[in-house]
């Protein structure tokens, strides 16, 4: 009796945070593979026609929805590449025995805690064409060719927002990576050292096989935080100049400000099978290359 008491006890009191996932969660979720086939306009769900493909043949059609295809793409790549490899970087120099060591982790680290708008509004003074410190510093080191407008260009813009949210994300990539290499055994090191191993190849037999699970970590969550990419997009450029630097969920947050909740949910339910799809592809990928190793 004390024994079925004390299962009953732990299935009632998880069963509250059940419901509120379910209801919360699983329900809208559900919801809105219907939703994105239907012509919903407003609020009023019973009234919402059926209309098959037609929201998912706008999105594709529309000159616009794929080239924030394309912006999120370029990004999810560009920053993810960076991302990773600046955070190694970083996680290898700081791994080492230096004075410095504390109060340079905390300073690469304090990017990732600050507020998204704060940076985008430090970053659009440093990116001004006129006044900005970039073009400024570049003028006084005599580069004025490069001097560009940042956020104004068509071609560059992406790109100057790539820029931030790698100068805003590497740390959190440092800190894993950190981690990951802290717990590699020094007695591997020291073996190779003995058996004449380089620099080297110490690093590629040694620490990037038993790094692999924090590669893993990071790179998914860069991947993830790319395809997602809205707030950085927002507070820069409102997806401008023009509409040039919209992203697939700039787009979705753009047709739900409309209230075209159908399309808004097709582009949404796009946006999470890219996702799930991106994601899976490369963990197969990954883990036979972990299991290799």
């Amino acid at each position: 009796m004390n024994k079925l008491m004390r299962r009953n006890y732990t299935y009632g009191m998880l069963l509250p945070g059940a419901l509120l996932y379910v209801l919360l969660f699983i329900v809208p979720s559900m919801g809105s593979f219907y939703f994105a086939f239907t012509d919903l306009t407003d609020f009023d769900f019973y009234s919402a026609r059926f209309i098959g493909w037609d929201n998912f043949k706008s999105l594709f059609d529309a000159e616009e929805s794929m080239l924030s295809l394309q912006n999120t793409i370029v990004f999810t790549i560009v920053t993810t590449v960076f991302k990773m490899a600046l955070g190694l970087a970083l996680a290898l120099l700081l791994n080492m025995k230096l004075r410095t060591t504390l109060y340079l982790r905390t300073v690469f680290f304090f990017p990732v805690i600050l507020s998204t708008v704060a940076v985008a509004l430090a970053f659009s003074a440093i990116y001004h064409p006129t006044t900005g410190l970039l073009n400024q510093s570049l003028r006084l080191i005599g580069l004025d060719s490069l001097a560009q407008e940042w956020l104004t260009n068509t071609k560059l813009v992406m790109y100057s927002i790539s820029a931030v949210e790698v100068w805003k994300w590497t740390g959190m990539g440092m800190v894993l990576f950190l981690a990951g290499l802290q717990s590699i055994p020094l007695d591997a090191y020291e073996s190779a050292t003995i058996d004449g191993a380089s620099a080297w190849q110490k690093f590629r037999s040694i620490t990037l096989p038993l790094l692999l699970p924090s590669i893993k970590s990071v790179f998914f969550l860069s991947m993830i935080g790319g395809l997602k990419v809205f707030d950085i997009v927002i507070a820069l450029t409102n997806g401008g100049p023009g509409k040039v630097s919209r992203t697939l969920n700039y787009m979705v947050y753009e047709d739900f400000s409309k209230q075209y909740y159908g399309e808004g949910t097709a582009a949404n339910l796009i946006l999470f099978l890219l996702i799930l799809v991106t994601m899976a592809i490369l963990n197969l990928f990954i883990s036979r290359k972990e299991v290799e190793m």
